[in-house]
């Protein structure tokens, strides 16, 4: 689907900064994607805040994400808030643990699906 303006509101606003909410029945990878919130360019700032409420009618899941960049009309989001860096999987070493390898994969996983931890 596509952006729908109707879908965004304001939250919060004081000293030129924006807290915006955002709900929509598409995917959060599809509000996630280049170019998705390009038509509300005149009214985001860089640096706003935006919190999307996602798939709605589905798997419903919510985003925080900042806007980065607007140039030319183009959107772009920004790093979340607080978010860690990628952390590889454990490898190498001369000893192997591989339950605590396997546990500390599934621990960096759910930090990524909660996006508490940027993806790769």
């Amino acid at each position: 689907m596509a952006y729908t303006a109707s879908n965004l509101s304001v939250l919060a606003y004081a000293n030129g900064f924006t807290l915006w909410h955002y709900t929509t029945t598409d995917t959060a990878a599809e509000t996630e994607a280049a170019n998705y919130f390009d038509n509300a360019a005149d009214l985001l700032r860089v640096g706003d805040l935006l919190l999307v409420s996602a798939d709605t009618d589905g798997t419903p899941a919510s985003r925080l994400t900042g806007i980065g960049d607007i140039t030319s009309g183009a959107v772009t989001l920004g790093q979340i808030p607080n978010q860690a860096a990628f952390v590889a999987d454990p490898s190498g070493g001369s000893t192997v643990d591989t339950e605590c390898r396997a546990q500390l994969a599934a621990a960096l996983s759910a930090l990524q699906t909660s996006g508490l931890m940027a993806a790769s």
